[in-house]
């Protein structure tokens, strides 16, 4: 087990702006006897390595449970009506300067801030031993990257924001804004000083290195030359930091890993479950496949679980996307051809064993998702193949006379037509052999493979985007070309179909629930955000008496903490009131 996993076993000291105490002997249990300070907190280099797996534990909810994060409100994923019943997240009606998921956001990436500075405080006292000085630099490097990507983030969703660099002992009040250009610098700082101590490849399964900074130095640089017009110093600078990431990582292209099929039918590993429809993308998402340690080199950086870890420890270091995702099709109410009597199902039991979980339909895609992005010539394409996107399912109760039949969206009747939706496999396991804690009881909710934050698939995809604004779209169109190389396109896009709306689609059939939509949506300013959400989102499309967006392209600064910086006016964004 790696240092990694084996630390989310713990829960550690919080030493950051306000600080805590915890037992030396056992880090699951608080000792209110000891309270640290600042002057006290760091006597060894343990305590500050402490802090950096404080920022992993930290980033990794925020970055893997937290599905508001991965879009959801945008014009991907929402909350199905059933379940909403009109008041899901893209019904923006309900949004507000005090509303709870962008005021989440605001301050977990303030507190990875806290974090951030306090370890770097830790790393830069003199009278701590180090044994290795070259731990020391990782250390300070990984605390640089983090805060780098705080303000990377909290720029592309909230604009310009406070700028914290220090550690205080005394609260504040008179935080005042900085410019979005400025927060965008601050970033570039940070994690070009990270480079200085990044090994080139991570150290241990979930560290990061040097393809994850290189790959946000070129998504901050890219941000910052879409508010400086496209500024071409900066767009090159952009292409530069992607490409030094190719240089360290390229695409898996063929089939690899636990699943893959080799030799005729022999499977990898001992794994005797033959996939027949298999490809390269499916390998890409299956347990044991994701980390540059077991042979990913597209992976940049990876967020770790561990079953056994979960088993003992619990946590949150688990992925619940087969319960959350799955669509629940114990309820719908099929077509009147279809029923065995009048008012009952042919399919009364559980049929999600095929859906990949049990699920309970908390996250839906759009359609958008469904269809948009995968029609006309855009049909053929391996990340859209059944294997990957699950849209026949099978009915798998063995007292149904429609037993081991196609359930297809066009049997179902429209009362409950909005339970019915795709699955994609990296959601949910296409088989049994994706969960592991069946054998314990596990009910196929859960599944606790290794989550990417970055790979190298979507670097190409800011680097398409920076020679797209650089206005070289021979290059763009060649960028997208090699992800649609390996997805199998039958259609590869010419110069003159490269605009921002293609990028946003592409990004939707490779990315879909990796990446951080929002922060891509609001990172290209303008009417981007609006006009994509506003054509694609959930409620404004289905459901039309509730808006869209409207005056506003950056989320809100929390009511909170406008209030509470009394000393100084923190101003609100355009669209949010005073």
């Amino acid at each position: 087990m790696t240092i990694i996993k084996k630390i989310f076993i713990a829960t550690l000291c919080v030493i950051s702006i306000g600080l805590t105490g915890c037992n030396d002997n056992n880090f699951l249990k608080e000792d209110p006897e000891t309270t640290y300070t600042l002057e006290n907190a760091f006597n060894t280099s343990a305590q500050v390595d402490a802090n950096v797996t404080n920022l992993y534990v930290h980033i990794r909810y925020w970055f893997q449970n937290n599905y508001f994060m991965k879009g959801l409100g945008s014009d991907l994923l929402d909350q199905p009506q059933w379940r909403a019943a009109g008041n899901g997240y893209s019904n923006f009606t309900k949004w507000s300067s005090s509303y709870g998921d962008t005021q989440g956001i605001y301050n977990a990436f303030y507190q990875l801030v806290a974090y951030s500075n306090t370890t770097l405080y830790g790393a830069n006292l003199k009278t701590i031993k180090w044994s290795d000085e070259s731990q020391r630099l990782y250390d300070i490097a990984q605390a640089q990257f983090f805060r780098g990507l705080a303000y990377l983030t909290l720029g592309e969703l909230f604009g310009g924001v406070p700028l914290v660099d220090q550690v205080y002992t005394t609260p504040k009040y008179d935080f005042q804004r900085a410019s979005r250009e400025d927060t965008y610098k601050f970033a570039i700082a940070d994690l070009e000083a990270a480079l200085t101590g990044m090994p080139d490849y991570p150290s241990e399964a979930g560290r990061v290195a040097k393809g994850a900074t290189y790959h946000y130095l070129a998504e901050v640089y890219l941000a910052l030359a879409t508010i400086m017009n496209n500024d071409q110093t900066m767009l090159n600078k952009s292409i530069g930091y992607a490409t030094s990431a190719m240089q360290l990582h390229s695409l898996m292209t063929t089939r690899f890993g636990t699943r893959a099929i080799v030799n005729g039918g022999t499977a990898l590993n001992g794994i005797a479950a033959y996939v027949p429809d298999g490809d390269v993308f499916f390998d890409l998402f299956q347990r044991g496949n994701l980390d540059y340690s077991e042979g990913n080199k597209e992976a940049l950086w990876t967020l770790e679980n561990d079953y056994q870890v979960y088993k003992i420890y619990g946590g949150n270091q688990v992925l619940a996307y087969p319960r959350e995702f799955a669509p629940v099709l114990r309820n719908v109410t099929w077509k009147s051809e279809y029923k065995t009597s009048a008012n009952s199902s042919p399919w009364p039991g559980d049929i999600s064993a095929y859906v990949g979980g049990r699920g309970v339909s908390s996250v839906a895609p759009t359609q958008y998702a469904i269809t948009g992005v995968w029609s006309g010539d855009y049909a053929t394409d391996i990340r859209n193949s059944a294997v990957n996107i699950r849209r026949d399912l099978k009915c798998t109760d063995k007292t149904s006379t429609y037993y081991g039949q196609v359930v297809t969206k066009s049997m179902v009747d429209a009362t409950t037509l909005d339970r019915f939706y795709p699955i994609w496999t990296k959601f949910s396991p296409l088989d049994d052999w994706g969960y592991e804690d069946l054998a314990d009881g596990g009910n196929r909710s859960n599944m606790y493979r290794d989550e990417y934050a970055c790979r190298l698939a979507e670097t190409y995809l800011l680097r398409a985007e920076a020679y797209m604004r650089l206005g070289d779209n021979d290059k763009a169109a060649a960028d997208i070309n090699v992800l649609r190389n390996r997805a199998q396109c039958t259609y590869l896009v010419k110069n003159t179909d490269v605009n921002i709306s293609l990028i946003l689609d592409e990004r939707a059939r490779e990315l879909f629930g990796e990446e951080r939509r929002w922060c891509t949506l609001l990172r290209m300013g303008g009417t981007v955000a609006a006009e994509q959400i506003n054509a694609h989102a959930y409620y404004v499309v289905d459901y039309p008496s509730n808006t869209g967006i409207s005056g506003w392209n950056l989320f809100p600064i929390p009511q909170s903490a406008i209030d509470s910086n009394t000393g100084a006016v923190l101003e609100q964004n355009p669209g949010w009131g005073s």
